[in-house]
């Protein structure tokens, strides 16, 4: 009987080897691919019994993998399972209308795997024993419980995503904390040392009087009072034991004080040099950012705007530009920004020829102006509608930054005119070419976001 076999496709190599490893405990066979066409590749002269198909790839991304391979009567029976960092009911019914069955989130733990392995009818009996990187093996315990995999990084949901601290303060803040547990740990042992030498003493003064004799021989010459000395000396003993206690528990109470200071002194260091990074990274884009609005006037003194080029055919809000947006938020939102934000897509008129498939492409530069069919935006951008010149990940980035912002930043997106220009188009001549109309065009054809501050 062949093993059952699974392909994990996706970019990154330790997400794949982490799959891999998981699925590996469940007796799956497992191939991995680091982008969709090496799996389309790989699927010419192989059936896996499963493919985990990761979301964002250079080049094809996991959805228009999962539509080619379901448009194919060869490939279009294999059940797929994305595998991403992609969440929401709104990306889970996309991928289900693809022809994905389900979603497996990149924080995955054995419980989802067995559900996803069940749903697929290849869940096989988990192997006992866990698999040790030869790498960490010489750092684990020999008679400790099985290892946890060293290379993931355990995040609490609620904790920050914070930029990693420069090397130079990392230093200093290190040696800090080590400074301070060595005296803490100094001051613990001599007050210990002393109080014990304290408590000893007292009680040597106590019975330094009182020759050793045999207990027998004590109990019958003992004086009617010994019984009384005996309870007075334990009661005394346990007050000095209560009064060290008590000290030792002060100390103790004073050392964390300290330490609780100390940490708080780090924490407003930290947000100090992330208020510095947020600064330099605006003042960054602001040197970046055009100064003039649409209309060819100046900019809102109280606000700051960038405009992102959109290449003829890309969906505006999408890629590259999707991925600035998403950096400008975090700065903003860790720079504690408070106030309104406008998104906004707006196209610019091509001049367009019908091509071989029977769709409108860009007419060649040497094209007379007149020879072209149609001079107007993008076809997806026609109907002027800010949800058809979105991808889904864009849509869940906006999602998760109102989220995380909690009211504090307002989110707009909406669609621009193609008469909303930066660059004039140029005058309508017999020797005009559509070359130079479709530079002005595609100067024209922007993602322009501008941020300021709510009164």
């Amino acid at each position: 009987m062949n093993a059952r076999r699974a392909l994990v496709v996706d970019d990154s190599r330790s997400a794949r080897a982490f799959l891999t490893r998981v699925l590996e405990r469940y007796e799956l066979a497992v191939d991995g691919v680091e982008s969709a066409e090496q799996a389309i590749e790989y699927l010419t002269h192989q059936r896996p019994d499963v493919i985990f198909m990761d979301h964002l790839m250079p080049g094809m991304d996991g959805f228009q993998a999962v539509q080619a391979i379901k448009n194919n009567p060869r490939t279009a029976t294999i059940p797929i399972m994305m595998y991403t960092s992609q969440e929401g009911e709104l990306y889970l019914s996309q991928a289900r209308a693809l022809g994905a069955i389900g979603v497996l989130p990149k924080q995955i733990k054995h419980a989802d795997v067995s559900k996803a392995l069940d749903q697929l009818r290849l869940l096989g009996e988990m192997k006992s024993e866990i698999e040790i990187d030869p790498e960490h093996a010489s750092t684990l315990p020999t008679d400790s419980a099985p290892p946890i995999d060293l290379t993931m990084e355990r995040r609490s949901p609620s904790r920050p995503d914070l930029p990693a601290l420069a090397p130079e303060l990392r230093s200093i803040i290190e040696a800090m904390m080590a400074h301070h547990v060595l005296e803490l740990r100094r001051f613990i042992v001599d007050n210990l040392e002393s109080q014990s030498d304290r408590v000893v003493g007292d009680v040597r003064l106590l019975l330094q009087d009182r020759e050793p004799a045999p207990l027998v021989s004590q109990a019958r010459s003992a004086p009617p009072g010994w019984g009384l000395w005996l309870g007075l000396a334990g009661v005394v003993l346990a007050i000095l034991f209560a009064l060290q206690w008590a000290r030792e528990r002060g100390d103790s109470a004073q050392l964390s004080a300290q330490l609780a200071s100390t940490q708080q002194q780090l924490g407003d260091s930290q947000k100090s040099l992330q208020a510095l990074q947020a600064a330099d990274a605006a003042a960054s884009a602001n040197a970046a950012a055009p100064t003039s609005d649409a209309a060819g006037g100046s900019a809102d003194a109280s606000g700051t705007s960038l405009i992102e080029p959109v290449p003829y055919g890309e969906t505006p809000l999408a890629g590259a530009r999707s991925e600035r947006v998403a950096t400008l938020l975090t700065q903003l939102n860790t720079a504690a920004f408070q106030g309104v934000i406008q998104i906004r897509s707006i196209p610019g008129r091509f001049c367009t020829i019908t091509g071989p498939a029977g769709t409108a492409v860009l007419a060649s530069d040497a094209t007379l102006y007149s020879k072209c069919e149609q001079v107007a935006p993008p076809a997806r951008e026609d109907n002027g509608s800010p949800s058809a010149r979105q991808s889904v990940g864009f849509a869940n980035m906006i999602s998760t930054a109102r989220k995380n912002a909690a009211g504090k930043l307002d989110i707009q997106i909406s669609a621009g005119n193609p008469e909303e220009v930066v660059t004039p188009y140029p005058p309508i001549s017999e020797a005009l070419t559509a070359g130079e109309w479709n530079r002005v065009a595609a100067a024209n054809n922007r993602v322009e976001v501008r941020w300021q501050v709510a009164h």
